[in-house]
């Protein structure tokens, strides 16, 4: 009889808290107030009706449930750290707060703000400075190939006047010995 009572006590403090969670969403005034209300009263009214689920199953004797336990675990790690990262992603995003309550956190959110465009622009101003280094290093690899490629046809064309200057040497030594060899001819020809 008396586990009964207790398990009854902790159902209508659990449905209780839970009310109270829900009436505090809907009357409490900005999202901040609203997360803490839900997290804080919604977890305890819902953990003191599963530890009541508990309790009653040993008292009836049909055992113990560890996924309740389980489910009861999951409730206070996952509830509290959610309602935070709620809370802090309304801050992040500039939600106001309600006028009756003091934002002790705006000059450190400021000074973050400024450390983070500060960081924003050096990062910016980094890759914009291996941006320029990139296309000057592709700059100057291309001047250095068309150097050498001029380089390479200048060579080429040096080659070609030595070989056309050897060619009309040796076509001129050619003349000039069939030239002699016909003039010697002409001489022996005369004798």
């Amino acid at each position: 009889m008396i586990i009964e009572i207790i398990v009854a006590i902790m159902i209508l403090l659990g449905g209780l808290l839970s009310i109270l969670a829900a009436i505090g969403v809907i009357r409490l005034p900005d999202v901040y107030t609203r997360t803490h209300a839900a997290g804080i009263s919604n977890t305890f009214g819902v953990s003191l009706i599963l530890f009541a689920t508990v309790g009653f199953f040993l008292h009836s004797g049909e055992g113990f449930h560890p996924r309740v336990l389980l489910a009861i675990l999951f409730i206070y790690l996952t509830t509290p750290v959610a309602s935070h990262l709620i809370n802090r992603a309304a801050y992040d995003t500039g939600v106001p707060l309600a006028i009756r309550i003091r934002d002790q956190l705006r000059s450190v959110k400021k000074d973050d703000i400024k450390k983070r465009r500060n960081l924003i622009i050096r990062q910016e101003q980094i890759e914009k400075a291996r941006q320029e280094k990139e296309e000057l290093e592709d700059r100057l690899d291309w001047e250095l190939r068309e150097e050498q490629i001029d380089q390479r046809e200048r060579d080429e064309d040096q080659e070609r006047e030595q070989d056309e200057t050897a060619i009309n040497e040796e076509s001129d030594d050619s003349e000039n010995q069939i030239i002699e060899e016909d003039d010697e001819k002409s001489k022996k020809d005369d004798e």
